[in-house]
């Protein structure tokens, strides 16, 4: 062997040794060397709730901005609801025709309950001194029928809290055959009750209010047998809307975007407005096996055609649960509000139940951990204990962290006494531990529901002085920053919606005095921006939020904010609005009517890009005389627009699909080759009953 030979021999053997003493090394550190594994999947569940039409990203070319709102879960969330091809990837997309016609694929029932506007009252009818609360429903022309409520007498004769007795809205003679009554409120009139008033009830007792005209009321009683309390025809009577107008959203969660959809994990959940009993009506229920029909289809949905089922039906506390519910990450609990017609309220955190019997029915209900291992955590919202009339209708906002560990949430109470006033709260340990008040702050007006930027680390939320109002959370240092007054007519609490990627707030308020609004600001609060979107309006407090359309969420296209205002009078109409940079220019509005008479509402708007057709939809409920006849009937329905190459074309042959009263939020699944994964839920405001529905552009 030659040297070179010989040094290149010595070579390989040293590489080879060095080469058996590292896999020595590591075998010893870490056991056998094996083939590389693939990485099992990680389960990633997605959450539409509220707060996804609240607090919106769209996309930026600033990495700077982009690793900043990354940081926020819920931008995670909004990404898989604009790129709907990344989950459910078995069932592969391939382009379809919509189909024209809408078609309602389940339907089930609530119960006895009323989605439409809460009315709250007070009373000075000497001696009588007093305060309650109204469910109704819209009997049209600014006429509401009273369903159920409670009446709490704090002066005079008949202390204590009673409940309204159903009947009307024809004159109606009282059990006791003591009174007439139709249990009628009119909201826009003075007096808001005509001589026959309301009725509420007891064993033995029947106490009827009425009034005659202006600041000229009626108490009067009638107990075992004989009028008790002397009729007085004096006196103040104040009515008020709730915070949030009745609007609330079922919430839909999927158990796991990289796989199949669910028929046993995936689940919608919605909050009832009626106060709950054991073995009776619940205020919390929630589905599954959604994927499915009542009776037969083809070609055979995903679950079935026996419809959904019952996954849980809760009576949680013994109020209601008039707004919107928020999920955890992982989808094993709920967050809200329990507001109860004595004027207190509860934040609760509901674990679902997984063993035992959860409920059958919405009718039919069962108490958390009574029979099954459901836990429902609650914190009474009542600063320092000293605070128990203050009331709330409104939905928290959950900050959520990526593991639901150290979760906080912000929620807010009213109160209408002395002109308005409410809290602002911080709650800690939401879906982890034992949730508590960290902090509590007054506000000077009646709030509504908070939203949180996770930019400025600002909570906003718009109050009854026509004001969009902030806190930046400094912990137990923090206090309310009051904005000026943009809506001096507003009776409306509506939350803000939140462009977390160019720091921009949208305020929406049913009247400034001559318009129905809606109101632009950066978060900085430096200036505004107004687009007017209709004639003022008193009987209902929409607009209730904004969409957008998808160039503006992409940069590709023309934005558009969309928002059903109420054009002439209480006409509910169809407004989009252009922008000039990243301003909303008013001199760039379209509109279009979305019913064929007055007296209706809009439900908030929905907008939803489907990644298939390549098409852009809004979607709105209305509550009477629907624009489109073809499927929507004359009555209240659900729209569905396209809005791909700009402001929609809205007639009589418009996809739409009747709904009694209308319809509540809306909220969408996927878009889906699977058969009955693509849909929109929501609730009806009469008749009160949960759908889902496939509209056209999601069949």
């Amino acid at each position: 062997m030659t040297s070179s030979n010989g040094n290149k021999w010595q070579r390989l053997v040293s590489l080879r040794v060095m080469k058996c003493l590292v896999l020595a090394l590591v075998f010893a550190l870490t056991g056998p060397v094996l083939a590389e594994q693939p990485t099992p999947p990680v389960r990633r569940g997605f959450v539409s709730d509220w707060t996804l039409h609240q607090v919106l990203f769209p996309e930026s070319n600033d990495d700077s901005v982009m690793s900043q709102i990354k940081r926020d879960p819920r931008w995670l969330h909004s990404w898989y609801f604009r790129h709907q091809e990344a989950w459910w990837r078995e069932y592969h997309r391939r382009p379809r025709r919509p189909g024209k016609d809408s078609r309602r694929d389940w339907s089930m029932s609530l119960g006895t309950a009323t989605f439409e506007p809460i009315f709250d009252f007070s009373f000075d009818i000497a001696p009588q001194t007093g305060y309650g609360s109204l469910n109704t429903a819209d009997e049209g022309s600014g006429e509401f029928l009273a369903t159920s409520g409670t009446l709490t007498n704090t002066a005079g004769a008949d202390l204590g809290t009673y409940p309204l007795y159903p009947g009307g809205p024809g004159v109606t003679t009282s059990p006791a055959d003591a009174f007439l009554y139709n249990n009628l409120i009119y909201y826009l009139t003075d007096p808001p009750l005509d001589i026959y008033g309301l009725l509420f009830t007891a064993p033995g007792l029947e106490i009827n209010i009425w009034g005659n005209s202006p600041d000229n009321y009626s108490f009067y009683d009638y107990l075992n047998g004989g009028y008790g309390t002397t009729l007085t025809e004096t006196g103040t009577f104040s009515l008020n809307v709730d915070p949030g107008g009745g609007q609330t959203f079922p919430a839909k969660y999927v158990f796991d975007v990289t796989a199949a959809p669910s028929c046993t994990n995936d689940f919608v959940a919605i909050g009832i407005a009626a106060n709950a009993a054991t073995g009776g009506q619940a205020n919390i229920v929630g589905f599954n096996n959604l994927y499915s029909t009542q009776g037969a289809s083809t070609p055979t949905p995903l679950c079935g055609t026996s419809g959904p089922a019952v996954m849980f039906a809760y009576a949680s506390g013994t109020g209601e649960v008039p707004a919107a519910l928020t999920l955890s990450l992982n989808g094993a609990q709920l967050a809200y509000i329990e507001n109860r017609n004595t004027g207190s309220s509860y934040f609760h955190v509901l674990t679902i139940g997984s063993t035992g019997s959860n409920g059958t029915s919405s009718t039919n209900a069962v108490v958390p951990g009574t029979g099954n291992n459901a836990v429902d955590q609650t914190v009474l919202l009542s600063p320092d204990g000293g605070v128990t009339n203050q009331s709330s209708t409104t939905a928290p906002y959950v900050v959520y962290t990526a593991d639901d560990v150290n979760d906080v949430a912000y929620a807010t109470t009213y109160s209408w006494a002395d002109g308005g006033s409410g809290y602002l709260y911080k709650l800690g340990n939401v879906f982890s531990g034992t949730p508590t008040i960290l902090w509590s702050l007054p506000i000077n007006a009646v709030p509504s529901a908070p939203i949180y930027d996770s930019v400025s680390n600002k909570v906003f939320f718009t109050d009854s002085s026509g004001r969009i109002d902030y806190v930046i959370d400094n912990g137990a240092t923090s206090s309310v920053v009051y904005g000026a007054v943009v809506a001096a007519g507003t009776t409306s609490e509506n939350p803000v919606v939140l462009d977390n990627t160019n720091e921009m707030v949208y305020a929406c308020f049913n009247s400034n005095g001559t318009n129905a609004i809606v109101v632009q600001t950066p978060t900085s609060m430096a200036s505004t921006v107004t687009v007017p979107v209709g004639a003022a309006g008193a009987t209902y407090t929409g607009p209730y939020g904004v969409a957008f359309n998808n160039a503006w969420y992409t940069g590709a296209g023309i934005p558009l904010l969309y928002v059903a205002g109420t054009g002439t009078g209480t006409l509910p109409t169809l407004y989009g609005v252009g922008f000039t940079g990243t301003l909303l220019d008013p001199t760039n509005v379209t509109s279009a009517a979305l019913t064929t008479g007055l007296g209706g509402d809009a439900s908030p708007v929905t907008e939803f890009y489907n990644a298939s057709l390549l098409k852009d939809y809004i979607f709105v409920g209305v509550t009477n005389n629907c624009v489109a006849t073809t499927g929507g009937g004359t009555a209240g329905c659900a729209l569905s627009l396209d809005i791909t190459n700009g402001f929609p074309t809205i007639n009589a042959n418009s996809p739409a699909l009747a709904a009694a009263g209308g319809t509540s939020g809306i909220i969408i699944d996927n878009d889906s080759t699977a058969t009955q994964a693509s849909s929109i839920y929501y609730a009806t405001k009469t008749g009160t009953n949960l759908v889902k529905a496939t509209q056209a552009g999601l069949n």
